[in-house]
């Protein structure tokens, strides 16, 4: 299995190293956003990866934002500006893995270019595959959640009244979304 896998990442470095159309990636992330530390690349498959796995708009629940709302890719990006260069590089690594991670899975089809359904499937696919795939995924997983949940509209949606007695303080390395 090891020879097999060491392949299928060689072939999806060279696939990654080839890039893959810029509009492409750009159409995927919000207009006017750049990213501060991502590739367009990277930064559109986070785009992508958060719109699949955080909730969607909740008709019930206008107040309660969807991924795209609460900016959850520029919060995570503009969080990693406060982190080394070699963090920044391995959240981007494990982006790329995700774009082209369907290779473990004899798919060439990269993840963004995947209907909905076929994006969960390989989500699944991955989180429950070898540990390479599962650290790479519940990592950024992580990431989008601890973003998204720490937006206080995504409270009421989950029964949370906020914290008690305690007055929040805007943090020195504050990762809030940038003013568009």
């Amino acid at each position: 299995m090891g020879g097999v896998t060491g392949a299928l990442l060689a072939v999806g470095g060279v696939l990654v190293a080839r890039g893959g159309g810029r509009t492409h990636y750009r159409a995927l992330a919000p207009p006017g956003v750049r990213p501060l530390v991502f590739s367009d690349k990277a930064f559109g498959v986070l785009c992508a990866l958060c719109d699949r796995i955080l909730p969607a708009k909740d008709p019930a629940d206008p107040s309660r934002p969807d991924a795209r709302e609460a900016r959850i890719a520029e919060r995570i990006d503009q969080e990693l500006t406060f982190h080394t260069p070699r963090m920044q590089r391995d959240v981007e690594l494990a982006l790329l893995f995700l774009e082209h991670g369907g290779l473990l899975h004899f798919s060439t089809t990269r993840f963004t270019r995947l209907s909905p359904e076929d994006q969960d499937a390989l989500l699944q696919k991955m989180i429950e595959g070898v540990q390479v795939e599962q650290q790479a995924i519940n990592a950024i997983k992580l990431l989008a959640l601890f973003f998204y949940y720490a937006d206080d509209r995504t409270w009421n949606g989950i029964h949370y009244a906020g914290p008690q007695g305690i007055k929040r303080k805007r943090p020195l390395a504050d990762s809030s979304p940038r003013a568009s």
